[in-house]
């Protein structure tokens, strides 16, 4: 039988009495003081309850004014005592006693059928019927790499996805796009990268806006950094004891978008530190604005590009950003 946690005083004292009441014709409780000789059969083992002091039972037909212990406690609280003695004719049923200071408070007995494991925790609410939830922003086929196979150019290169597509939130941050432009205003960035068997690097990006007139205005800051991006790109090579070999210029213009080419000799950062050549394609739809940009380093040989293709590169790009 598994052993028990001693009990606090007025506990022993009513286990106590429940094994006088059930012995009384031997005379447990005449001598009016001290602890059990023996315990019942079926009691707590010797050491498992507190000793203490026994309260006389009251005289056949008189009663009390004693406090008497509580009742003895169910089975379930201290283990099987086997079944109680009625009291003797006309014994009054014992009262029970004031608990003792500092003593702790006996626990309720849980209710018959009650659960004995806690409850789990509630659920939070789940949003009310018909809540719109958060909106993502829309995937085109512009930042997406069955859009990029639509481009004139991409058999010749054979870009390949380098890494998932990202799409995070830009609000009040501003994206630098190479060393010369930014892009400030947007909401939403989204990019996939690429790369060409030979290792020269890739990417299309969207930026969406708040309103096509916020990305309006970021297409314009855009057109003046990269229309003076040589100049910008020669002092930065000043600064870094490089060679000024830059050189930019504006290779097609749509409606909607333009496009530059940039040959110089990187100084690190953001560019590679080697001779390359730099291509970048932007256009202002709606709301959007739609980049895609490549890289020609000369220590990665690969096929040249032709900038004489770039007008039909970015209206390849402006069909793609129609498509949802």
């Amino acid at each position: 039988m598994p052993g028990y946690t001693h009990r606090s005083t007025l506990t022993a004292v009513s286990a106590v009495l429940a094994l006088c009441t059930a012995v009384v014709v031997t005379g447990c409780a005449a001598s009016g003081t001290g602890t059990p000789a023996a315990v019942a059969s079926g009691a707590n083992p010797p050491g498992a309850l507190s000793s203490t002091t026994a309260t006389p039972l009251p005289e056949k037909g008189v009663e009390t004014t004693a406090a008497a212990p509580a009742p003895v406690p169910d089975a379930a609280e201290v283990g099987p005592v086997g079944t109680p003695t009625p009291l003797p004719p006309g014994a009054s049923p014992p009262k029970a006693l004031p608990p003792e200071a500092g003593a702790p408070a006996p626990l309720a007995a849980p209710a018959a059928g009650a659960p004995t494991t806690p409850k789990p925790p509630v659920a939070a609410p789940s949003p009310a019927a018909g809540a719109p939830a958060a909106e993502a922003p829309a995937l085109t086929p512009a930042v997406q790499p069955a859009g990029l196979a639509q481009l004139p150019i991409a058999p010749k290169f054979d870009w390949k996805p380098d890494g998932p597509l990202s799409s995070q939130d830009v609000s009040g941050r501003k994206i630098t796009l190479n060393e010369c432009a930014s892009i400030v205003g947007a909401v939403t960035w989204q990019q996939q990268g690429y790369r060409t068997a030979t290792g020269n690097p890739a990417g299309q990006q969207l930026f969406s806006f708040p309103a096509p007139e916020s990305a309006h205005a970021a297409y314009q800051q855009l057109l003046a950094a990269m229309d003076g991006c040589q100049e910008s790109s020669r002092q930065l090579q000043a600064r870094q004891a490089a060679p000024q070999d830059a050189t930019a210029a504006r290779t097609a213009a749509t409606a909607d978008g333009a496009s530059w080419v940039r040959k110089w000799t990187g100084v690190g950062g953001m560019s590679a530190p080697d001779q390359q050549t730099n291509h970048l394609y932007a256009l202002q739809q709606g709301a959007v604005l739609t980049l895609f940009q490549f890289d020609e380093l000369n220590e990665r040989p690969g096929p040249a590009h032709d900038v004489g293709t770039d007008a039909s590169v970015l209206t390849a790009l402006a069909a793609l950003g129609t498509q949802h």
